[in-house]
C-alpha cells in the first residue's frame, strides 16, 4: 500500500462526490448493521418465547449468555492481528503475510476449543442447566453443545472482521452478524411454523447461532485464500502474534469475569421471570449501547495511529467528543424506553405479562452510561497495547462483580444486582483508566 491509498483510507471515502470520514463510514455501518441485527434478535425473542415457552426461553438466554466467554476461543489471536495491520498500514507496510499466518492460528485455537467442549460439555451443561428440572441430563449436553460449537465458529469467523476494522471497513464488520442474525431468526421461525413437535431448544438454539458462524466464516476462508497466492504461513510472524494476543485474551478473561457472569448469577439466585425481564431489558439497552461501540470500534484502529504518531492532542479531542455523546444519547434512549414500556413489552415479549420495572430502566440506562465512560479509555489503552492496568484492575474488579451482583440479587432482587454491576466499574475501572490514559500523554509528550 502506497502513501496515497493510506491517506485515502484513513481519511474515509468519496460518495457522490463527497468524502466521508471512515470512522463515520464504519459507524454508520454498524448502526445499520446493529439495528437490523437487535430487530432481529427482539423478532427472535418473541418467537422463541412462543414456541419454547417463558421457561423454555429462560434456558435460551443462560446459553446466548455464555457467548462472551466462547468467542476468547480465538485466544485473541483476531485483536493483536488488528493492531499489527494498523501498525503496518501506519507505515505504509504490507499485511497479507501476517494476515495469513493470524488466520491459521485461529483456526488451530478453534479446533483446541472443539475437543475442550467435547470433554467439559456435560459438566458445564449440568452446571450451567441443573436448575431447570424439566430438561433431562442429555438434553442439557446436547442443548450446550448446540450454543457452544457454532460460537467457537463465529469466534474463528470473528478474526476476518478485526481485519477489515484494521482496514477500515468495518461496516462489513457489521452487517455481516446482521445479516447471519437475520437468516437464524428466520430459521427458528420456520421450525416453529413447520415442526409438529413439542419445543426443541436445541434445535432451536443450533438453527439461531449457526449462521453467524457459517458467514464469517467463509469470508475468512476468502480472505485468507487471497493472502495465500502470495505468501505461505509464516513462523517468524506466529511467536509476536500469540504473544500480543494472550495479554489480549487475559485481559478478555479477566473481563468477562465481570460482564458474564450476571446470567450465572441469577440462574443460582432468581426466578425464571426475572431471567426473562432481564434478557428483554439488556437487549434494547445493548441496541443502545451498540450506537457508541459502533464509534469505538472504528475509532480503534485510528487511535492506533494517531499514537503511533505520537498525536495525543487528536486522540483526547476525539474521545471527548464521543464520550459527551454517547452519555446525552443513552440519557434521551433511557427516557424513551421508559415511555414505550408497555408497548415494547407487548410487541416483543406478550408471554411477560409485566412491564420492565421503571427502577430497573434506570439503572440499566446509568449503567450504559458508565460504560461509554470507561470503555472509550479501556479502547485507548488497547488500541496501544498497553494491557497492564487492565490486568491489575480486572482481578479486583471481577471480585467485586461477582461478590456484588451476588449480594445485591440475594437481598434486593435484580435492581440490586444491577447496582452491583455498576459498583464494580465505578470503585475501579472509572477512575484509574483515565488516569493511565493521561500518563500516557504526558511522558510521550515529554519524550518528543
Amino acid at each position: 500500500m502506497n502513501d496515497a491509498d493510506l491517506e485515502t483510507a484513513t481519511k474515509g471515502a468519496g460518495v457522490f462526490g463527497f468524502r466521508i470520514p471512515s470512522v463515520w463510514l464504519v459507524a454508520g455501518g454498524g448502526w445499520i448493521g446493529r439495528g437490523i441485527q437487535v430487530v432481529a434478535q427482539l423478532v427472535a425473542v418473541r418467537i422463541l418465547m412462543g414456541s419454547l415457552g417463558t421457561s423454555g426461553y429462560g434456558v435460551f438466554a443462560v446459553l446466548a449468555s455464555l457467548n462472551g466467554w466462547l468467542l476468547l476461543s480465538d485466544f485473541s489471536i483476531g485483536i493483536s492481528l488488528q493492531n499489527y495491520i494498523s501498525e503496518r498500514r501506519a507505515g505504509g507496510e504490507e499485511t497479507q503475510d501476517i494476515i495469513l499466518t493470524g488466520a491459521l492460528l485461529s483456526l488451530g485455537t478453534a479446533c483446541f476449543a472443539c475437543v475442550a467442549m467435547i470433554v467439559l460439555g456435560p459438566w458445564l451443561s449440568s452446571l450451567l442447566l441443573g436448575g431447570f428440572s424439566f430438561l433431562s441430563e442429555s438434553d442439557r449436553t446436547l442443548t450446550f453443545y448446540a450454543m457452544a460449537f457454532p460460537s467457537i465458529g463465529t469466534a474463528l469467523g470473528g478474526v476476518v472482521y478485526r481485519i477489515w476494522f484494521a482496514r477500515h471497513r468495518g461496516y462489513l464488520s457489521n452487517l455481516v452478524p446482521a445479516a447471519g442474525t437475520v437468516i437464524g431468526t428466520a430459521a427458528i421461525w420456520m421450525l416453529q411454523h413447520c415442526s409438529s413437535s413439542g419445543p426443541q431448544i436445541a434445535m432451536s438454539t443450533m438453527l439461531y447461532y449457526l449462521p453467524l458462524a457459517i458467514l464469517p466464516m467463509i469470508a475468512l476462508g476468502v480472505t485468507a485464500a487471497q493472502a495465500a497466492r502470495r505468501h505461505c504461513f509464516r513462523g517468524a510472524l506466529a511467536k509476536p502474534l500469540l504473544a500480543r494476543a494472550f495479554r489480549f485474551w487475559i485481559s478478555g478473561l479477566l473481563g468477562a469475569s465481570v460482564l458474564q457472569v450476571d446470567y450465572i448469577i441469577m440462574v443460582r439466585v432468581l426466578a425464571v421471570q426475572d431471567i426473562v425481564i432481564y434478557s428483554v431489558a439488556t437487549k434494547l439497552f445493548l441496541l443502545i449501547f451498540f450506537v457508541y461501540t459502533a464509534l469505538l470500534q472504528a475509532l480503534w484502529p485510528i487511535c492506533s495511529e494517531a499514537i503511533a504518531r505520537n498525536d495525543w492532542h487528536s486522540v483526547f479531542a476525539k474521545t471527548k467528543n464521543y464520550i459527551i455523546f454517547g452519555i446525552g444519547f443513552t440519557l434521551m434512549a433511557g427516557i424513551g424506553v421508559a415511555l414505550t414500556n408497555t408497548l415494547i413489552v407487548r410487541i416483543i415479549a406478550p408471554g411477560l405479562a409485566t412491564p420492565i420495572p421503571l427502577v430497573v430502566i434506570g439503572l440499566l440506562t446509568m449503567y450504559v452510561m458508565v460504560r461509554v465512560w470507561t470503555d472509550t479509555f479501556a479502547m485507548v489503552l488497547q488500541s496501544m497495547n498497553d494491557l497492564l492496568l487492565l490486568w491489575i484492575v480486572a482481578p479486583v474488579q471481577s471480585l467485586l462483580s461477582i461478590s456484588l451482583q451476588f449480594l445485591g440479587a440475594r437481598y434486593f432482587g435484580l435492581p440490586g444486582m444491577i447496582c452491583g454491576l455498576i459498583g464494580c466499574f465505578v470503585l475501579t475501572a472509572a477512575w484509574v483508566l483515565p488516569v493511565r490514559c493521561r500518563l500516557h500523554a504526558r511522558r510521550h509528550t515529554a519524550i518528543a
